[in-house]
Parts: structure tokens; C-alpha cells; sequence
């Protein structure tokens, strides 16, 4: 009885997790109505902002590489302190008494510990923000010549919310492997949403949007108590005002290298984290969709240990199936087509980290730097 019940809600969420993939597939397919820009004649006033704590390693590279933007409009970078005990905050004002384009904000060091102090250090670089496209990007990330070019030139082309591509560094082992290609299933499925300007994911390694729009939406408002949600809640309120254009950057030249973690209990962290707001969207039809995927991954946890080796087999072959389809397909325009070779054994090891990942976060099994 417990079998047939087990195999009949599998097939069930089998059934809703292909068309899930099918249309992300789709998604990706559809031509992005963006895809023929035109060159940038009124150059926006750019505004990127970069909440940071505890970056010595690797602010400075990031400043460098954002100094070494080729852009011909006005821009400005604010560096957002939020309460580094390290010696960032002094390489960040070595770097702004050289340039005048950078400036650093810093949050008291008296203020109160809030869930979510990056969206507290966001808005305050916001609230300072001089342009009219505000531009975020982590402070270790080290994003290429023409990140900012690009990204500008979907918002003069029209563009409301423009995301871009991100795509991990590390080395060959397997733990950044995994990230790397765990990371490409999250871009697409960021890229299918904006394509179709309905979001679904978003990313604020490399995410842009109108000031106007963010204040209009009502910002991070109501949103402090969550540990993250700075980038997808964002954007689906973004999503309830008329007249918002959602554009995915495909520009290869412009893709933001991100840093993966480096131990699995710091990775079950950081999607601990990512999970712990699974049940706190505004939209409860996007809260009950996400349970729906989660309880997939539950099964396919609990199916081995219930029944045979070919039943769970043949279940994780669907998901393999079209995760593949929509991984080759997003890889391909981000010419990324080698990461791919680890494939099964990523689905293999995502399903008990998964599993694992959403309880903790809801228990609060995390913690901010």
C-alpha cells in the first residue's frame, strides 16, 4: 500500500517537474525580444553598488577590475561597509582617495543585527546612488572590461530590470564542479524567466535595475527579517508594476566570474540559506510551486532505501533526461558546453543536499560573514 501510494505521488511530481523543465526549456528557446540592440547613443548615469564585509582578499582586485571598465557615460561605484572587522574598509578608502568616481558608505558599527544586513547595506548605497541605473555586484567578484557597458546598454535599449550571466571560477575538483555546473541550472533558469519577462530567479552578483522602479516597488521593505530574498523577492515585486521590461544579458563578454565555496559543509550553508525563505515568497502560488520541486527531491531521496535500484533508476533517468535538455541547450549560448561531463553525478549528489538544505535553513542552520 505505502509502495503504491510512493509510486503514484512520484509520477505525479515526475509529471510537474517536466513541465517545469519543458518550460524553462522553452524559455531559453523563445528569441529575447532584446536580442537586437541598438548602440548606446544617451549613455544612463550608472550607479554600482557593492555591499561588502570582511573582504581583504579580494576587494581590491574587484575595485581594479571596476576601474577598468570601458564605459563612455557617467558612472560612480559605492562601496557599502557593512561593520568589517578586517582591514577592507582601509584598502577601499586608500582606493577612493585615488579615484574620484569611487566612494565608500559605512554602516555603524552600533547597529543593530538584522536578518538580512546586506539589503540594509543595498539600500543605503541606493538611498546615496547619484545615477539612474543602479548596478550591484559582489565585492568578490571581478567582473570583465565590458560588464557595465553591456549591462547599460540593455536598460538604454528599454530595459527595466536587466540580470546577467555569472558563471563560477575555482579548480578542477569536484566540489567546484559541482558549483560550476549547479551554477549554470540557476542562470538558466534566471535567463528563461527574464526571456519570457516573467521571473522566476534572480541573482544580484549581476543585476540592475531603475532607481525609480526600486523605490516605487517599495524596496526591501517588509524584507529585513529575511536572511536573503535581496534579489528574486525583489524582482517579483518588481514584476506587479505595469509596464516592467525584464531583460537577460547573454553577452558572453560580460559574464561575472563568482567565487564558489570551498568546503561542502560551507556549500549546505550557503543553500541552507537560500532555502530558508521557501515559505515566505509573497506569492503563495510561487511558495506551494517551490514545495512541489522540494517534495520531488524527497522522494527520489527516500526511494532507494523503499524499493528497488531500477524503480529509482528509472525515475532519476526523467530528471537527468531534462535536466540535460535544458543544460545543453543554455550551455550552448553560453558556450559552456564542458561542463556538462559531471552531470549524472551532480544529480546524484544535489538530491540529498537538497533534501538536507531546506529544513536546515527553515531551523536557521546559517549565518551571514
Amino acid at each position: 500500500m505505502l509502495f503504491n501510494l510512493l509510486s503514484f505521488l512520484l509520477s505525479l511530481l515526475a509529471l510537474a517537474y517536466t513541465g517545469l523543465m519543458l518550460y524553462l526549456w522553452l524559455g531559453i528557446l523563445f528569441k529575447p525580444r532584446f536580442s537586437k540592440l541598438k548602440d548606446l547613443q544617451d549613455f544612463p548615469f550608472v550607479s554600482v553598488v557593492i555591499p561588502m564585509r570582511n573582504e581583504e582578499a579580494f576587494i581590491e582586485t574587484t575595485l581594479n577590475a571596476l576601474n577598468a571598465q570601458i564605459y563612455s557615460g557617467k558612472w560612480e561605484v559605492i562601496v557599502v561597509n557593512d561593520r568589517s572587522t578586517d582591514k577592507s574598509p582601509e584598502i577601499v578608502r586608500d582606493f577612493c582617495e585615488k579615484h574620484p568616481n569611487f566612494s565608500v558608505i559605512d554602516i555603524p558599527q552600533d547597529s543593530p543585527q538584522i536578518a538580512s544586513p546586506k539589503k540594509r547595506a543595498l539600500n543605503a548605497g541606493f538611498l546615496a546612488a547619484k545615477g539612474e541605473f543602479l548596478l550591484i555586484a559582489d565585492a568578490d567578484c571581478v567582473p570583465p572590461p565590458n560588464w557595465l557597458n553591456s549591462m547599460a546598454t540593455y536598460y538604454a535599449n528599454g530595459a527595466s530590470v536587466v540580470q546577467g550571466s555569472k558563471a563560477n571560477n575555482g579548480n578542477k575538483n569536484f566540489l567546484h564542479a559541482y558549483q560550476r555546473l549547479e551554477t549554470l541550472g540557476f542562470t538558466l533558469i534566471e535567463a528563461s524567466g527574464f526571456n519570457r519577462n516573467k521571473p522566476i530567479l534572480a541573482s544580484s552578483a549581476s543585476l540592475g535595475y531603475s532607481k525609480d522602479l526600486f523605490f516605487k516597488c517599495g524596496g526591501f521593505e517588509g524584507l529585513y527579517d529575511l536572511a536573503s530574498g535581496d534579489d528574486d523577492m525583489l524582482i517579483h515585486r518588481m514584476a506587479k508594476i505595469e509596464g516592467t521590461k525584464f531583460a537577460y544579458n547573454w553577452d558572453t563578454s560580460a559574464i561575472m566570474p563568482t567565487a564558489p565555496v570551498d568546503s561542502w559543509k560551507a556549500l549546505l550553508q550557503q543553500r541552507a540559506r537560500w532555502g530558508s525563505n521557501g515559505t515566505k515568497y509573497e506569492s503563495k502560488a510561487y511558495s506551494a510551486f517551490l514545495f512541489c520541486i522540494y517534495a520531488f527531491f524527497v522522494c527520489l531521496f527516500i526511494l532507494p532505501w523503499l524499493t528497488t535500484l531500477p524503480f529509482f533508476l528509472c525515475f532519476f533517468s526523467i530528471k537527468l533526461f531534462f535536466d540535460f535538455l535544458l543544460l545543453f541547450t543554455g550551455a550552448i549560448h553560453l558556450r559552456s558546453i564542458k561542463l556538462l561531463w559531471c552531470l549524472p553525478i551532480v544529480e546524484l549528489v544535489q538530491i540529498p543536499l537538497f533534501t538536507a538544505a531546506v529544513p536546515l535553513g527553515i531551523m536557521g542552520w546559517y549565518k551571514w560573514k
